[in-house]
């Protein structure tokens, strides 16, 4: 998982979450179409093109392009999602599109300035323009593969309180 999360760290740092530019610099195309049933996104990696449902909340859509953006960093071949919302531990590889995801949109540095305050999910969320399940997921990769940076959170705001 330290690959993928210091991967969404190096874009991060070369473009924030401008999830615009950073499609651009890779030369993927995004398309917002109307789709039926359960489809919500798909990445065709020889079109270089993500393919978003158009009638998803904007939260939903930042979400999927920047999983899309992970897929096309990280594996090979096509990915589509038919899901809704949920975070699955179950693919290998969309575990890892869902960790790049969170940890783009979230960077630690933003996430530990806004923990400060002690923000309910939803203030989270609202923060960071994502949906609360997925501060939910960027909290657990918080917590458990960025264990020297929560602690560092944790001292913060306990030496912020006294």
């Amino acid at each position: 998982m330290k690959r993928v999360i210091d991967k969404a760290n190096e874009m991060n740092r070369q473009y924030g979450n401008d999830l615009d530019q950073i499609a651009e610099s890779l030369g993927l195309a995004v398309i917002y179409e109307k789709m039926t049933g359960s489809f919500r996104e798909v990445y065709f990696q020889e079109a270089s093109s993500i393919v978003i449902r158009e009638d998803l909340h904007r939260r939903e859509k930042r979400e999927l392009i920047a999983h899309a953006i992970g897929h096309h960093l990280l594996h090979a071949g096509n990915h589509l999602s038919m899901q809704k919302r949920i975070y699955s531990f179950g693919n290998y590889h969309e575990k890892q599109a869902n960790v790049f995801a969170a940890v783009l949109l979230m960077p630690s540095d933003d996430l530990q300035t806004v923990m400060r305050a002690r923000p309910r999910i939803d203030e989270i969320a609202d923060n960071f323009h994502v949906t609360d399940e997925l501060v939910r997921l960027r909290l657990l990769v918080l917590a458990n593969f960025e264990k020297s940076e929560s602690k560092k959170a944790l001292t913060m705001s306990k030496s912020d309180i006294t």
